[in-house]
C-alpha cells in the first residue's frame, strides 16, 4: 500500500511537471512567420513592411510576437483602425504561422478643398492620400460632406460607362447639380444632379460623335439638363 502511494504521488507530480514544463515552453514559442496577403495581388496603399509595423505598434521591422499573447480580434481592431484597411481576417496555424488577410479600401474619387486633399473609397469613408500610391480617379473640387453618399452613387454609375469613366477628369457642385470636365474637350458639361443618368450618357455620346466631324465648334458649355435637348453655350456669337 505504501509503495503504490509512493508510485501514485511519483507519476502525479511526473504529470504535474510536465504539464507545467509544457505551458512555459508554449509561452516562450515565438510566431516563426508571419503571412501578409491582400486581396488584390499588387497591394496599393501598404506593403508587408507596413502591416508588420501597425501589428506591433512600434517602429522596428522586427516582428516577434509570443503566441500565447496573440489576441487574433485585438489585432484585426488594429489593422481597421487603419483608414486604408477595408477587412482584415487573421487566423493562426498549428505551425505556428500567423496568416493575414487584408483587403485595402478602393478610391474611386479624389477630393480637392482648399488646403485639404484625401480620397473618397466605394463605401464613403475617406482614405488619406499616399506617397506609395497615387490613384487614377475623378477629382471633385469642393466640400462633399453634405451630398457625400449622392456623389459616391454618382462616381459608381459613372465608372460603369466605359467612354465617361475615361473621359471625366473632374467635377465640382452646382446648384445640388453636377459640373463635369472632360479630357478630349475643353468646355464644361452642366450635368445637373443626378437623374435620368441614362438618357445624359446618350446625349453626351452623341455630342462626342459630332464633334468628330464638326471640331471646329468652340463651346464653352454643354447642358444635359434639358429634356430631349443639347443646349451649346459658344465662347462666341451667344447660343
Amino acid at each position: 500500500m505504501r509503495y503504490s502511494m509512493i508510485y501514485f504521488f511519483s507519476i502525479l507530480i511526473i504529470f504535474v511537471f510536465l504539464v507545467f514544463f509544457s505551458q512555459k515552453r508554449n509561452s516562450k514559442k515565438e510566431i516563426l512567420r508571419v503571412n501578409i496577403n491582400f486581396k488584390d495581388e499588387k497591394s496599393k496603399f501598404l506593403d508587408s513592411q507596413m502591416v508588420n509595423k501597425l501589428l506591433i505598434q512600434r517602429e522596428d521591422t522586427t516582428f516577434y510576437l509570443k503566441e500565447s499573447m496573440v489576441d487574433l480580434k485585438e489585432l484585426e481592431d488594429v489593422l481597421l483602425s487603419n483608414p486604408m484597411i477595408a477587412e482584415a481576417n487573421l487566423f493562426k496555424t498549428p505551425q505556428g504561422i500567423l496568416n493575414v488577410k487584408l483587403e485595402e479600401r478602393n478610391p474611386i474619387i479624389r477630393i480637392v478643398n482648399n488646403d485639404k486633399e484625401f480620397y473618397i473609397d466605394n463605401s464613403g469613408h475617406k482614405v488619406p492620400l499616399s506617397k506609395k500610391y497615387s490613384a487614377r480617379v475623378p477629382v471633385f473640387y469642393g466640400q462633399p460632406d453634405e451630398n457625400l453618399m449622392d456623389l459616391v452613387k454618382f462616381i459608381k454609375l459613372i465608372r460603369k460607362d466605359s467612354l465617361v469613366k475615361v473621359e471625366m477628369i473632374d467635377l465640382k457642385s452646382s446648384n445640388n447639380g453636377y459640373i463635369l470636365g472632360l479630357r478630349s474637350f475643353p468646355f464644361k458639361v452642366i450635368w445637373g444632379k443626378n437623374t435620368k443618368y441614362e438618357q445624359k450618357v446618350k446625349k453626351l455620346k452623341y455630342l462626342y460623335s459630332f464633334l468628330e466631324t464638326n471640331d471646329f465648334l468652340k463651346i464653352d458649355k454643354v447642358n444635359l439638363t434639358f429634356d430631349k435637348q443639347i443646349v451649346l453655350d459658344y465662347e462666341q456669337n451667344g447660343k
